[in-house]
């Protein structure tokens, strides 16, 4: 499908934002003796607060000292004494006097080199009040995501969900995104607010329940309504876009929606009529404008 306007221009300034690299390691000494490396291996992990065994190889390499023996036999003596710690195999985090060292939103984001910080974790990266319990939790969108809670750092479980099928199939997986700075993590890739919004509605289950799903977007602040429509428009979801247009119906004030945006959605939702949750379709009232079927309850 292709891309709208405002979609293309977003995938244009994510491109050609900053590198998703991480920062590379300081070099190492020049002196190829083992033990001479390890008394000096504080200048070489003086910047990164993490980085990956690609970094080390890179300036082992500039230094003409790589083997992987070589890099194994370091980085495991590095472990050994505590100047780093093994987050998960091929990624390290330098060991802090209090014992802290990276916050987890700063882990997520180096764990793929397509991750997307999302849901409740952007949410909170920008100041706005996130879902309950995103303080246990670290979502991120990748290509590879299971949905299922892997790496825990810091008492906080790493869950990666996969980036929208149509995003993949369109080559848009950062359409709506921004790169922020990492404090020393490298640059962190966080979807956008207007994205953010519509991927609550998308995936509620991520949230919570949709009670839950409506006190979030209650605190959320102006949108580019604009913006908004370009994104589900990409989806090429109806549901969503029903969703959508129901959300910016009632919030109407708090968001200035107005006509014109809502028929820009009605224009994308079902042909028929869609239970707002696939999985808990229990009866309700029926929302003939969004051919949506909606809990009583709500």
């Amino acid at each position: 499908m292709a891309l709208c306007e405002c979609c293309a221009r977003s995938i244009g300034q994510a491109s050609a934002g900053v590198s998703l690299l991480m920062p590379a390691v300081a070099p190492l000494p020049t002196n190829h003796e083992p033990t001479r490396v390890l008394t000096t291996h504080e200048s070489a992990l003086a910047r990164p607060v993490l980085f990956t065994t690609a970094d080390v190889d890179c300036s082992l390499r500039r230094d003409g000292m790589f083997t992987r023996r070589g890099r194994d036999r370091l980085l495991a003596a590095l472990c050994a004494d505590g100047t780093i710690v093994r987050v998960r195999r091929g990624l390290y985090a330098r060991a802090h006097a209090n014992g802290h060292g990276p916050a987890p939103w700063q882990v997520a984001a180096q764990l793929a080199p397509d991750a997307v910080l999302g849901f409740g974790t952007a949410l909170a990266l920008r100041g706005v009040a996130p879902p309950a319990g995103v303080g246990s939790r670290c979502t991120y969108f990748t290509r590879h995501g299971t949905g299922r809670l892997g790496v825990v750092w810091r008492g906080v479980a790493m869950c990666p969900v996969s980036h929208p099928t149509a995003l993949l199939r369109s080559g848009a997986a950062f359409v709506e995104t921004e790169v922020m700075d990492g404090t020393g993590a490298g640059p962190l890739r966080v979807s956008t607010l207007e994205r953010t919004f519509v991927d609550l509605l998308e995936r509620p289950r991520l949230t919570g329940a949709w009670p839950e799903v409506l006190r979030v977007v209650g605190t959320f602040p102006e949108l580019d309504l604009d913006r908004v429509v370009c994104y589900v428009r990409c989806l090429d979801n109806a549901t969503t876009a029903a969703k959508a247009g129901w959300i910016l119906e009632r919030c109407e004030r708090q968001f200035g929606t107005t006509r014109t945006v809502l028929h820009r959605l009605e224009a994308l939702r079902p042909r028929g009529p869609h239970y707002l949750s696939r999985t808990d379709r229990e009866s309700g009232r029926y929302l003939a404008r969004w051919r949506l079927v909606v809990p009583a309850t709500l």
